[in-house]
């Protein structure tokens, strides 16, 4: 049975087959989970600060199609609805919601009615297939709303040059995404994998093993990620310094800007990639790169596989100065089973899962939620992705 709730005073036919059920949402005074609540007739987010996403020179607009509070049909899972629908419908009175659940077509009709989007992180990564077949087939689309930061993916860029505004949950993740790089750190620090291996031999392999503090870290690219990933770094004894196109001031440690890359990879004992990737960060990170770095030090990548030249960075492992890899993100996703890195025990594999935590799913609502508010009071949705990949 598909699910239709609606948030107007009016209950909703919905349909299933010969059968018909009546549903009515009602109208919270405040707002009901998702962490935020309303207040003094303004928005307010618990927990979580807001950032926006720079738009890049030369890119188009957000948004060519029109977005109005009045008669929003929102496409979202039945998890979220089952948590949020009641906040949805005190945010936007008129409000109806279309959910998918497992298991069950939409219609047509009801998908070309659909005007807001959310691809929530419960629908990730099993239900995206079944949740983007409707969104991007649906011709009244006008906002998608994404649990993520990153929007490079081709389904996003696509969306942004139809002219419909996307909007992403950057700084949702970054605090599991960063507390899994110090995971990462440590782990490729005392080389853990060879003690995994030791221990399915059941050999007792005593060794000395490396501290973080004083290390040298480098992070490119200094959003909540890469900043979150300095705070915890300064608080392990390392020695962070940041790397991004322009300093605000703001960062929690030393930056610097991209142009100076060479002189920082020739000097750090790790380095931590959280960039987005885009038409001038595709191998950012390439064979030149690699070269340069000490010998024995270390490359964590939390950001996209595409920032980084794979083949070059096997040839690196193999042969070069890398004396180890962490990485969540790879070219080509999954990773395919024929990759050299797999077999590498000098790497570390994760499959793109280091920020896939209940509270950063949480955030992502909260941000979704921020900006339902924004829409009801007309005022322009925060972080605005823009196309950053040419097709």
């Amino acid at each position: 049975m598909r699910s239709i709730t609606s948030g107007s005073p009016e209950p909703l036919a919905e349909v299933d087959g010969n059968r018909t059920r009546r549903t009515r949402i009602a109208r919270p005074n405040r707002f009901e989970g998702g962490g935020a609540h309303q207040a003094h007739g303004h928005l307010q987010c618990a927990r979580y600060r807001l950032t926006k996403v720079r738009h890049m020179s030369g890119a188009p607009s957000p948004s060519t199609k029109t977005l109005s509070a009045h008669d929003q049909v929102i496409f979202c899972t039945d998890t979220v609805a089952a948590t949020h629908a009641a906040t949805f419908a005190a945010l936007l009175p008129n409000v109806e919601i279309l959910q998918l659940v497992d298991g069950e077509e939409i219609s047509d009709a009801d998908r070309d009615r659909i005007t807001i989007a959310f691809f929530s992180g419960d629908a990730y990564p099993e239900r995206s297939p079944q949740y983007l077949r409707v969104a991007l087939k649906a011709p009244n689309l006008r906002w998608l709303h994404t649990f993520s930061a990153g929007v490079d993916s081709p389904i996003f860029q696509s969306l942004m040059a139809q002219g419909i505004t996307v909007t992403n949950s950057s700084g949702a993740s970054a605090r599991p995404i960063a507390q899994t790089v110090m995971m990462y750190l440590l782990a490729l620090s005392r080389d853990l994998p060879a003690w995994f291996r030791a221990q399915q031999q059941s050999r007792w392999d005593q060794r000395r093993i490396a501290d973080l503090e004083g290390m040298r870290l480098g992070i490119i690219g200094m959003g909540p990620i890469g900043s979150e990933v300095a705070r915890l770094a300064l608080a392990f004894g390392m020695r962070p310094i940041g790397m991004r196109r322009s300093i605000t001031g703001t960062e929690p440690c030393e930056t610097w800007t991209l142009d100076r890359m060479m002189e920082l990879v020739a000097q750090v004992d790790a380095l931590v990639l959280a960039i987005p990737l885009s038409d001038s960060t595709r191998h950012l990170v390439d064979a030149n790169v690699l070269a340069a770095m000490p010998q024995g030090s270390m490359l964590i990548n939390v950001a996209r596989g595409g920032v980084v030249d794979e083949q070059a960075l096997i040839n690196a492992l193999r042969s070069g100065p890398l004396g180890s890899a962490a990485l969540d993100v790879f070219a080509t996703e999954p990773l395919p089973s024929d990759s050299a890195l797999w077999a590498m025990d000098n790497v570390i594999i994760t499959p793109h899962s280091s920020g896939s935590t209940p509270s950063a799913d949480h955030r992502a609502v909260e941000v979704f939620i921020a900006n339902l508010g924004h829409l009801a009071a007309g005022e322009a949705l925060i972080n605005q992705a823009t196309v950053t990949i040419s097709s």
